[in-house]
């Protein structure tokens, strides 16, 4: 399942999840094994990842920036950083995909899109299927007060 796709006739960039890291084993049980695969005419390539709940929730934020007409960075894991840059010289706006991997692999790749209109609901809609098929299952409560005396 797709947690981001953005695809246009000549490129795509697209973070699949594949399933959790370690099932049944809590805390790690939400954890996702995921890769981060783009294609362009000029390039290719693919990038596992491993998605906390943390970058999964700082996902859902950067969809909020993105919707307000902001441009957004997000740590995927790691250092690994995906940047989207919003290009307004167009009628329709179109989103500069960026990522930076670097400091592990050494790669950076850019990816000019044109998905057409409506790419941020999309991507909001996406992540919402997403969270339906791969809801947080580990529950965690507050310690009571007694337990700290």
């Amino acid at each position: 399942m797709d947690l981001i796709c953005l695809i246009d006739s000549d490129s795509s960039v697209r973070v699949r999840v594949l399933g959790r890291t370690r099932p049944g084993d809590t805390p790690y049980n939400d954890y996702l094994d995921a890769e981060l695969v783009i294609m362009s005419a000029f390039a290719g390539g693919r990038l596992g990842l491993c998605l906390s709940p943390q970058a999964l929730d700082d996902w859902s934020t950067a969809l909020d920036e993105l919707a307000n007409g902001r441009g957004i960075s997000w740590t995927a894991t790691g250092d690994t950083e995906v940047r989207i840059e919003i290009d307004r010289y167009f009628s329709t706006t179109r989103p500069i995909v960026t990522v930076d991997d670097s400091g592990e692999s050494g790669v950076l790749v850019r990816v000019v899109l044109d998905p057409g209109d409506g790419w941020v609901d999309e991507l909001r809609e996406q992540f919402g299927r997403f969270r339906l098929a791969w809801p947080n299952e580990v529950v965690t409560t507050p310690r009571s007060r007694s337990y700290w005396h």
